[in-house]
Order: structure tokens, then sequence, then C-alpha cells
């Protein structure tokens, strides 16, 4: 894969904007910036490695349907443990807790499909790169 380097600008959440460095990188064609993927957890300032990866449609697809699954489950984990902790009737804490859960789940398996499942390719950034040696191994 070509490797595409840049320094982070902003993160938000699992999201990364890089300013591409199109002098260092291996990819012709890139815009200025880029909204990636960021699993490394790479934090504004940090120079970094990205790549495109192709996206496997069978785990998109499962990540798009089973996060609204999860959600019902959780939901009614979540509702029960209200119920049972402020000792009152489930059903209302339930609803409540399903209700609550599916909106969260729903909304990031959207953002999910509309970043990752429509493009086909993401840019995902898989290293943080230092700037300069840390630790001097030449000294004993």
């Amino acid at each position: 894969m070509a490797e595409i380097r840049g320094i982070v600008v902003k993160k938000q959440g699992e999201r990364a904007e890089i300013k591409v460095d199109k002098t260092e990188s291996e990819l012709k064609g890139l815009p200025k910036y880029l909204d990636c993927w960021n699993p490394v957890g790479a934090k504004t300032g940090d120079f970094i490695s990205a790549e495109y990866r192709d996206l496997d449609q069978t785990k998109a697809k499962f990540i798009m349907y089973g996060l609204p699954v999860a959600g019902v489950l959780a939901g009614l984990a979540f509702g029960n443990s209200l119920a049972v902790f402020f000792h009152m009737e489930k059903w209302p804490f339930l609803i409540g807790g399903v209700i609550l859960w599916e909106i969260v789940t729903i909304s990031y398996a959207h953002i999910f499909k509309r970043d990752a499942v429509r493009q086909g390719k993401q840019p995902v950034i898989f290293e943080i790169q230092a700037e300069e040696m840390v630790i001097d191994m030449s000294k004993k």
C-alpha cells in the first residue's frame, strides 16, 4: 500500500483530519486535508502515516446490522439494572433503556455507513511517527 504522511490538525472521536505532506507521501493527487479513521489514537500535532484500506463488505454489513441488535440487548440490561437499583417496576426502565441505546447504536451505524461503506476504501492512520529519536542508544 502507498503511504500517506501528514500531521493531525483536528481530532474528533475515532476520526482525525490530517494535513497531507504531499512531498513525503507516496500517493499523488491527494487533497490538502484528509479525514481518516484514527484507531491508533493520534492527537493534534502528531506526525502520522496513513494508507487507504479496503473495507470488507461482509464485516461492514455485520457492523451496520449487528449494532442495533446489540443496542437492544444493551438497553435491556441497562434498563433492568436501573430498575433493580431503584426497586421500581421494570417495564418503563426496559423500554427507556432500549430507546436510549437504539438511538446511540443507530446513529453510530449511520455514521459508519456514511463514512466507510459508501466509499469502499477508507484512509486509516496506522502509525504515529516520532519527530526525532526519543532515546539516544548511541551512548552507553
